[in-house]
């Protein structure tokens, strides 16, 4: 049950920071539906090569958001696998605790 607690936290967690990023790019200029795209795609680590994308490297302010929002997003994927796999450790190989976690 914790664990799922965990990824839930962190998902939640990682959903209001995209948000917070993109509302901090609609401050600089960019239009709402840009700032969304270009946040989640520096979160999640695609990095789409666009237009839209050259503004931001060409913008310093723009820039250390979407620096910042790539580590974070590092650091959630990083913390959903530790939680997984902690959680599937703790079960001691029983197939019946190791169902229960997932």
């Amino acid at each position: 049950m914790g664990a799922a607690l965990s990824v839930f936290v962190i998902l939640s967690v990682s959903v209001f920071l995209i948000r917070l990023a993109s509302v901090a790019l609609r401050i600089t200029g960019m239009t709402d539906d840009s700032a969304r795209f270009q946040a989640l795609s520096a979160f999640s680590g695609t990095g789409f090569t666009t237009r839209e994308a050259e503004t931001i490297t060409n913008y310093p302010v723009r820039r250390k958001i979407i620096s910042t929002l790539m580590v974070i997003g590092n650091v959630g994927l990083v913390s959903v696998f530790a939680t997984v796999v902690v959680s599937l450790v703790q079960t001691d190989g029983e197939s019946q605790a190791i169902l229960r976690q997932v």
